[in-house]
């Protein structure tokens, strides 16, 4: 191998990356709650969305986007076909000039009936993780930093 080649063994320490594990992971992940979701017409990115604008508080669109773990036009662009659906609201306040979103009694319905599905779904995928410490697990996940390495 040559200078500007890697050798073996770092090419084995690469294919462990973390980073790749998890957005492996997170596809298939992905893919299992789209196939629970797809009969009510929902996305596995817009049912956190519609849960969280759905408690019955206003939320501003920044800190909504903060809660999620996303960047404020990935979130505006999985609001629009639950606001086209009219299971969720978004209003600006011209006084403020804040945007605010919020559940509707149509979006509150379908959770309601989306919920057993959702419910079958995760109690299978936690049964996969069966000996893991799940909560512990996410808590962990949650320290990884934000930015760069570090």
């Amino acid at each position: 191998m040559g200078a500007d080649s890697p050798s073996p063994a770092a090419l084995r320490e690469m294919a462990g990356c973390v980073c790749f594990a998890l957005r492996r992971t997170s596809r298939a992940v992905t893919q299992f709650y789209e196939a629970a979701l797809r009969p009510h017409r929902l996305r596995a990115t817009q049912f956190p969305i519609l849960v969280a604008a759905s408690d019955g508080e206003e939320m501003p669109l920044a800190p909504l986007a903060e809660r999620l773990g996303m960047d404020r036009t990935t979130l505006l662009r999985n609001l629009r076909p639950l606001v086209r659906r009219g299971l969720l609201e978004v209003v600006t306040l011209a006084s403020s000039r804040r945007t605010l979103v919020r559940g509707t009694p149509a979006g509150r319905a379908l959770l309601a009936r989306v919920y057993p599905a959702w419910k079958r779904a995760q109690a299978r995928a936690l049964r996969s993780l069966e000996g893991m410490d799940w909560s512990r697990t996410l808590e962990a996940l949650g320290r990884l930093p934000r930015s760069g390495a570090s």
